[in-house]
């Protein structure tokens, strides 16, 4: 019989911001290559020793203090991660494009705006409306029902700009024993398998990409003939259009493989590790590669906020040889995976992205049981 065991869970909510006047923008712009520098001295200042640092020791910085206070508390933490890692670099180094870090007590999310404080001359307070998605609604009605609100950033991606706020609640963890197994690719989008701890399969579903594969198709060919015009702002928007699309697809999969994993008392969703599924798409044009890969990460953020408000456990781990092994007798064989399908001397044949998923959830419990 399943138990409820109350927990804390911090969940992080991405906001798209809509698109701010070209003044806002270019302070935001200023904002983040001024944080890129503010966090490169901060490094700096620690390989000295110095760990006792606040916004006065960068005066000559003028993001800020708040800015300036929560970029410390960032840089320390990723300062003691990059000794810890033994890593052969010289230093801890920033890229332009750093987000720029709030702490609660400096911005607001009130209805469809947020407001938080940027540098320019002077430090002010301005305001941006936020385009109505379902992950905005869901942080309202957190906020509403007595959610702390967290830390938040602002950051810039793909010609958009977005808000991540961190908030607590307090979810039911569930003690079910039962693991989901997903697989991630191209022709399948998704393949899930739940296994009980026996190793049993229980229950299946394929999520098919031949829809997305078409769309896809589509826009890349309306693309090709608008830059055969050259018409930049309306290739953007279509590729936008597309995101969009995509986002809306993700949704759709990754609620369906949750209302599964709580049907089949699902307690450890298991899915690969990010960097192992861009793998997969490296043959793909570099255009094709890149939205590819934020659909895939995209696609399992969706998946871990909605399991961790399920109360299950989300867990990533090295798909290494799971498509190559056969989830039946344990051999592993690459030549026995064949396009779709796994097909190895012992007889057992089976989809190959099947296979995989199946094998993503039995190593888990192999692991647990080790």
């Amino acid at each position: 019989m399943d138990t409820k065991v109350q927990k804390s869970m911090q969940l992080t909510i991405v906001l798209e911001l809509l698109q701010p006047t070209k003044r806002k923008e270019a302070m935001m712009f200023f904002n983040v290559n001024e944080v890129a520098k503010n966090r490169r001295e901060i490094v700096k200042e620690l390989k000295e020793g110095n760990t006792k640092l606040s916004s006065a020791n960068f005066k000559h910085s003028r993001l800020p203090s708040a800015v300036k206070n929560q970029n410390i508390r960032e840089v320390k933490v990723l300062y003691r991660l990059f000794q810890k890692s033994e890593s052969k670099k010289e230093n801890l180094n920033f890229e332009d494009n750093q987000p720029v870090c709030f702490n609660n007590q400096n911005f607001k999310v009130d209805g469809h705006m947020i407001s938080f404080p940027l540098y320019d001359d002077k430090v002010q307070r301005f305001a941006f409306p936020v385009k109505k998605t379902e992950r905005f609604t869901l942080l309202n009605e957190y906020v509403d029902n007595g959610a702390e609100i967290g830390k938040a950033s602002l950051f810039y991606r793909r010609h958009k700009w977005y808000f991540a706020v961190t908030i607590k609640i307090e979810t039911n963890k569930s003690t079910h024993q039962n693991v989901m197994g997903i697989d991630i690719g191209l022709r399948q989008l998704a393949v899930a398998s739940v296994v009980n701890e026996q190793g049993h399969e229980l229950n299946r579903t394929f999520h098919n990409g031949k829809q997305v594969g078409f769309i896809r198709k589509k826009y890349r060919s309306l693309r090709r003939k608008l830059g055969k015009v050259k018409q930049p702002k309306l290739i953007k928007r279509l590729g936008d259009k597309e995101q969009r699309w995509m986002t809306d697809k993700n949704h759709q999969i990754s609620r369906q493989l949750i209302n599964l994993a709580v049907q089949e008392q699902v307690g450890v969703i298991v899915m690969e590790k990010l960097k192992n599924i861009r793998q997969t798409v490296r043959s793909l044009r570099r255009a094709d590669r890149s939205l590819h890969n934020w659909a895939f990460y995209e696609l399992q953020s969706f998946i871990e906020y909605k399991a961790k408000l399920a109360g299950m456990t989300v867990v990533y781990m090295n798909p290494k040889y799971t498509s190559q092994r056969c989830s039946s007798c344990g051999v592993v064989k690459k030549q026995q995976r064949k396009r779709n399908v796994y097909d190895c001397t012992c007889g057992h044949h089976i989809h190959a992205d099947l296979n995989a998923s199946r094998n993503i959830a039995q190593l888990y419990n192999e692991q647990q049981s080790a």
